[in-house]
């Protein structure tokens, strides 16, 4: 059974003729008996009553024909939605982030994508980076914008731009900005992220780098969490400088200086080097190209221009 089979089939069964039919579909009049014959050979049954002058269809005929129109018209649907995505017409993209860029950063990107290309499909989830990644792995989402690496070798990691990690705290905490000393960290507060977060990890690894013991330490959960901690005077903390570039203008937060490096990590997009990406993603791609030109460049920090409504 095929897709000419079929079209033979229901020009025959509509028209009651097989001349005429023949006309219609562009073969010769053997041509359509002989493929009349291979369908009902294929499925099992005569669909054709033929006499000298008239062709009717059997009662299997009436079911075939039903069922003929149906798989035609899901063809010239499948050709149609096919002809769209080719075309750049529509499309979807499943695009994930890790909560630092995707509270921070993709607000303002999803607004303009979403602007320029309204009949894409834009599906947006934020979630844990370990578990962003395996979902990317998996294909069960197309591509992510994460802020460091992923741990897995199976993606493929393209830097965005630089995020600059801060120390701050309350003003209130320390009138006068200055440095801290070793002993004045270790005696600090500090506010972390949740445990087995990527943040988390960054952070026990620059501990032990350094040193550095501290007497106190206090786990919240996701970049905002933490910010509000450290905005009440509970510690110190080391943030991302996008997710407290508004309370520091604000003087809400200070930033301090520790007398250390402080890590060091890129925004990256990332996806699997073997996924076929379409118009949708296609579409995103450029538009981080467009945002971030000089993308691989670490010391290119992310800024948000919010009067204009993008980010550069």
């Amino acid at each position: 059974m095929n897709l000419a089979h079929l079209k033979t089939f229901v020009a025959v069964a509509e028209l009651r003729h097989f001349a005429r039919a023949a006309s219609v579909c562009n073969v010769s009049q053997p041509a359509v008996s002989h493929q009349i014959a291979q369908l009902e050979e294929a499925v099992g049954a005569k669909l054709l009553n033929r006499t000298a002058r008239r062709v009717s269809l059997t009662v299997a005929g009436e079911v075939m024909l039903e069922e003929a129109r149906r798989i035609l018209a899901a063809v010239d649907r499948a050709r149609e939605r096919m002809h769209g995505v080719t075309s750049g017409a529509v499309g979807r993209i499943r695009l994930g982030a890790s909560a630092t860029p995707g509270l921070y950063l993709m607000p303002q990107l999803l607004a303009i994508y979403r602007a320029a290309h309204p009949t894409f499909d834009l599906q947006f989830e934020i979630g844990a980076l370990d578990d962003i990644c395996e979902r990317v792995a998996r294909n069960d989402l197309d591509m992510a914008i994460i802020a460091g690496v992923p741990a897995t070798h199976e993606l493929r990691a393209k830097p965005l731009c630089c995020d600059e990690l801060i120390a701050v705290q309350a003003p209130a905490a320390r009138p006068a900005p200055k440095s801290l000393r070793r002993a004045e960290l270790e005696a600090s507060c500090w506010i972390a992220r949740e445990e087995g977060s990527a943040a988390r990890r960054e952070l026990d690894i620059w501990f032990h780098r350094h040193r550095l013991k501290p007497g106190r330490l206090m786990s919240f959960n996701g970049p905002d969490a933490v910010k509000r901690a450290v905005i009440a005077g509970l510690g110190i903390a080391i943030v991302s400088r996008m997710t407290v570039e508004e309370e520091l203008e604000a003087r809400r937060l200070a930033q301090v200086d520790v007398r250390l490096p402080l890590p060091a990590r890129n925004i990256h997009v990332v996806d699997h080097p073997q996924k076929h990406h379409g118009a949708a993603c296609s579409a995103m791609l450029a538009l981080l190209a467009t945002t971030f030109p000089r993308a691989g460049d670490a010391a290119s920090p992310a800024r948000r221009n919010v009067s204009r409504g993008q980010v550069v």
